[in-house]
């Protein structure tokens, strides 16, 4: 499920749920004509202030087939439109098989809508999987063409091109009748870094709705995660307005190979005079830092005893982040990683092995930390609450917990930042003298009944 956010023509929010299901996942029956169908009934619910704002059920049928053992590899596909107020709010989907009651599903995103009359704006990149011109009217037209999302922000090997879609409103108020410059790329999630070769620019005149559609050939984007970004740039390119869409990318197709870094020179510099039984140790520790390709050079070195190899490795992992000195940034890197380890590590793992280890290296220190070792009913949690963290996401919060109440090891149950583990019912899992409470077992329960004593939502306000 993906959840967009437009404007319509009269300046009214509206968001497109999206959502697919596998054909093949379903129950297909008889209909009245002698052809197999099958049949998912759908409630969607939208909840502002934890109250049911909106909400809709219906049946969606699948299109009728001669042969259920040839025929189902397809997807059952479905968009709604709903206006909404700005505010925050939790979408929930429940599908269910109407042919059959045991299978079921449930999902749920958070959105935020904060659109202000004639101001700057984007709307939310949608992902698209095919289009074609059409001057008919459907649940997929947009502006002279018939959209069908991608509704999932994930592109296996497989998929070679990544095509979006979005809408820019009221660039003529903001620019008047300045040209403005828009930069569209993809970077890294974490360094945040744009990749050579994913980058085009186009320079537009202003107008109260711009279309911005196009794709990209990613048949050489590695493996990792990236944000795809839309950037705004005024005459004196002064960054005005952006917009980002978090992807997954797996590429098989671009094969591992170590002696790449061979051509590295090291000498004469700060790897040079790293000591030999620490190297392992400090390669490891750049884990948290890593990007996809990198995780597969420093899981590598697990096995290999290279020496060179590694020293040529930290060196080129430096320089990438900054070229000018890349000393100064491993410094001030393995002045944290001897940080985290003091305060993380557990009697089989090093600190940066650890979650918390990791978010700390990744992110930096929390703005705040609230610990609680003998809450009732719960076992010892951590929130780590962090006002801002790179690239461009804040009031961010990570749960923590120790469910064997004996080592130092925390594990992240849950989190609000893009990229990180995402769990509906975290408060079950961490309200362990609970665990048969009505709710604990069922699929489709995400919020814990309140229970005397616990502070936990009170951290996340």
């Amino acid at each position: 499920m993906r959840n967009c956010v437009f404007l319509s023509p009269t300046d009214t929010a509206y968001v497109e749920t999206q959502f697919t299901v596998e054909a093949k996942k379903l129950k297909f029956i008889k209909n009245d004509e002698n052809k197999w169908e099958a049949t998912l009934q759908v409630t969607l619910l939208y909840i502002r202030d934890s109250m049911v704002f909106k909400h809709m059920k219906y049946l969606l049928f699948s299109e009728a087939i001669e042969d259920t053992t040839k025929d189902r590899n397809f997807n059952l596909a479905d968009l709604k439109r709903t206006s909404l107020p700005n505010g925050e709010y939790e979408i929930e989907i429940y599908l269910e098989d109407f042919n059959d009651k045991t299978s079921h599903g449930f999902l749920t995103e958070g959105i935020s809508i904060n659109y202000k009359t004639d101001s700057l704006s984007f709307s939310d990149i949608e992902l698209v999987e095919s289009y074609n011109e059409s001057k008919e009217n459907s649940i997929y037209s947009k502006y002279g063409y018939e959209i069908l999302p991608y509704t999932i922000q994930y592109y296996p090997t497989a998929l070679s091109k990544l095509t979006f879609y979005c809408e820019l409103y009221h660039s003529d108020h903001y620019f008047q009748t300045d040209n403005f410059l828009t930069s569209v790329y993809i970077r890294e999630s974490l360094s945040g870094k744009p990749i050579d070769n994913f980058i085009f620019n186009v320079k537009q005149s202003p107008d109260s709705l711009k279309i911005l559609f196009s794709s990209f050939d990613i048949s050489k984007l590695p493996t990792g995660s990236y944000f795809l970004t839309i950037e705004l740039r005024n005459k004196k390119y002064e960054s005005v307005a952006m917009q980002n869409l978090y992807f997954i990318r797996t590429n098989t197709a671009i094969v591992f190979n170590p002696k790449q870094l061979d051509s590295v020179q090291v000498e004469n510099d700060f790897a040079t005079k790293l000591p030999d039984d620490s190297l392992n140790f400090y390669v490891q520790s750049l884990y948290p830092l890593a990007n996809n390709d990198e995780h597969n050079y420093i899981n590598y070195f697990k096995k290999s005893t290279d020496n060179n190899a590694m020293r040529a490795f930290i060196f080129k992992f430096w320089v990438k982040r900054n070229a000018n000195d890349p000393y100064a940034e491993w410094s001030n890197y393995k002045s944290q990683v001897y940080a985290a380890e003091n305060s993380f590590h557990t009697q089989i793992k090093h600190g940066f092995d650890t979650d918390r280890g990791r978010i700390y290296l990744k992110y930096g220190a929390p703005s705040d930390i609230n610990k609680k070792s003998q809450e009732p009913g719960t076992f010892p949690y951590e929130v780590w609450h962090y006002y801002f963290i790179t690239p461009s996401q804040s009031d961010v919060h990570f749960i923590f917990y120790n469910p064997d109440l004996v080592t130092n090891d925390f594990e992240l149950i849950h989190s609000d930042a893009i990229g990180e583990i995402k769990n509906p019912k975290w408060k079950y899992k961490l309200n362990d003298a609970f665990k048969n409470q009505k709710g604990a077992t069922n699929s489709d329960a995400t919020e814990f009944p309140n229970s005397w004593g616990s502070h936990v939502d009170d951290f996340l306000k």
